[in-house]
C-alpha cells in the first residue's frame, strides 16, 4: 500500500516527536511539492522546529516529494475553484493519492478535505489512526499512545471531547500480546 500525507499529519506527528512512526509503519510516505512547501519551507521561514524534523525525514529519503504534472495541477486548480474550503496542499495530496492508485492511503485530518477525498473513492485516515496503528503493532505502549494523544490536544489539535474520550478508552482496551 502506498501512503500519501497531507501537511497536517506530518506537522502534528513532528510536534509530538512521533514522525518516525510513519517510517516504522509504512516504510515510505509520499507528499506533494505543495505539502513540502507548507510543512518545510514555510515552517522554516516561521521558525517552527517541526519543519526541521520533516525536512530531515525528506533528506533521509523516506518521505518522498512527488511533483504533479501540468494536467494534475489543473485538476487541483479546478477543485479549488469549486470547493472554497479546500486549499492547494489538500487538493495536491488528494490528486497525488488518486493517481497512485486505488490501494493508496491518504493521511489527512481536515474534515472537508477528507470528505472530498472519500467522494473520489480514496481511503482516508488521520494522525489518530497512525497512533492507534502504532499501538496495535507494539510501536507504542498504552502509556505512550495515551500521552501522544493528550499532547496533541495540549498543542492545539482539535478533537471533539466525546471522540477524545472514545480514543482514550480504545487505548485502554487495546490488548497488546
Amino acid at each position: 500500500m502506498q501512503i500519501v500525507s497531507n501537511t497536517s499529519p506530518l506537522i502534528w506527528l513532528a510536534k509530538i516527536g512521533k514522525l518516525d512512526l510513519l517510517k516504522d509503519l509504512f516504510g515510505e510516505v509520499f507528499i506533494s511539492e505543495e505539502s513540502y512547501k507548507e510543512a518545510v519551507e514555510k515552517g522554516l521561514e516561521e521558525g517552527f522546529s517541526d519543519a526541521l524534523i520533516i525536512k530531515d525525514a525528506c533528506d533521509q529519503g523516506w518521505i518522498k516529494v512527488k511533483l504533479l504534472d501540468e494536467k494534475q495541477v489543473m485538476v487541483c486548480q479546478n477543485i479549488m475553484r469549486h470547493s472554497f474550503e479546500l486549499h492547494a496542499g489538500e487538493t495536491h495530496a488528494i490528486v497525488l493519492a488518486r493517481n497512485l492508485g486505488k490501494d493508496a492511503l491518504l493521511l489527512m485530518d481536515d474534515s472537508s478535505g477528507r470528505a472530498f477525498a472519500e467522494t473520489w473513492g480514496l481511503k482516508v485516515k488521520g494522525v489518530l489512526y497512525v497512533l492507534m496503528t502504532a499501538l496495535r503493532k507494539k510501536l507504542l505502549d498504552k502509556a505512550e499512545a495515551n500521552e501522544a494523544v493528550l499532547t496533541l490536544v495540549r498543542r492545539g489539535f482539535r478533537i471533539e471531547p466525546k471522540f477524545l474520550a472514545r480514543i482514550i478508552e480504545e487505548i485502554e482496551k487495546t490488548s497488546i500480546q
